[in-house]
C-alpha cells in the first residue's frame, strides 16, 4: 500500500516545525534553572497543542499501524525473556503488589514472588519521607527486617533472585540503588530484568 502525502500535510508538517523552534526557544529561555512561570507554561501548553492538533492526523494516517504493531512485538518479547526467569526455579523480586497479578498470568508461581512495597533498606524511607510517624517508622522496620530475612533465606538455600524493575519507577531506582549492600547482608548477588513499565503487558 501507497501513500501520498498532500499539499495540507506539507503545510502541517511545516508549521510543527515552526511550533518546535518556539518551543525550543521558550525552553532556552528558562535556562539554568528549567523553571517555567505562569505566563510561559501557559505559552507552552498552547504550543504543544497546537503541535498535536496538526500532527494527530499524520499520526492516524501514517504510523498508526506501526505503532500498535511495535507495541505488541515488545509485549511478547519481554513475556519470552521472562518465561526464560521461570524456567530457571528462582525468585522474583518486585517493589509494587499490582504487578503480582500479571507475573502470574504469565506462568510465575505467587509463593516464589516476593513483593517490597517499597524500598528494601529502612533508612531510605526516611529519605523519601522524612515526616513519617513513629508508629508508621516502627511497622516499617519490622517489615524491613522479615523481608531481609527472607532474602538471607533463599540466599542460604542457593536459590537466584531476580528484580524485575521499571525502568523509571522512583522506588524500583532506590531499590538499584541499594543492591550492593544488600549483596553483602545476605551474601548473595541479585540478579537484574529491566522493563519500561508494567502497563506494556496488561491485557
Amino acid at each position: 500500500m501507497v501513500l501520498k502525502i498532500n499539499s495540507q500535510e506539507v503545510q502541517a508538517i511545516l508549521e510543527a516545525i515552526d511550533i518546535l523552534l518556539e518551543i525550543k526557544c521558550l525552553i532556552r529561555s528558562s535556562v539554568p534553572d528549567s523553571e517555567l512561570n505562569e505566563t510561559q507554561l501557559n505559552l507552552l501548553n498552547s504550543l504543544l497543542y497546537s503541535l498535536k492538533s496538526l500532527l494527530q492526523p499524520l499520526f492516524s494516517k501514517f504510523i498508526q499501524i506501526d505503532i500498535g504493531d511495535t507495541s505488541e512485538k515488545l509485549k511478547k518479547k519481554i513475556i519470552i525473556d521472562l518465561k526464560k526467569l521461570i524456567e530457571k526455579k528462582g525468585y522474583i523480586l518486585i517493589s509494587a503488589n499490582h504487578s503480582k497479578k500479571i507475573l502470574k498470568n504469565i506462568g510465575f508461581n505467587p509463593l516464589k514472588m516476593i513483593t517490597s512495597g517499597g524500598p528494601l533498606i529502612f533508612s531510605d524511607y526516611l529519605k523519601i519521607n522524612p515526616n513519617l510517624s513513629g508508629k508508621s517508622l516502627q511497622g516499617i522496620k519490622r517489615k524491613t527486617v522479615k523481608l531481609i530475612n527472607r532474602l538471607k533465606n533463599i540466599a542460604g538455600e542457593d536459590s537466584n533472585i531476580t528484580f524485575i524493575y521499571e525502568k523509571r519507577n522512583k522506588t524500583d531506582q532506590i531499590i538499584l540503588q541499594e543492591l550492593s549492600e544488600i549483596k553483602t547482608i545476605i551474601g548473595q548477588d541479585v540478579f537484574l530484568f529491566e522493563i519500561p513499565n508494567w502497563k506494556v503487558l496488561e491485557g
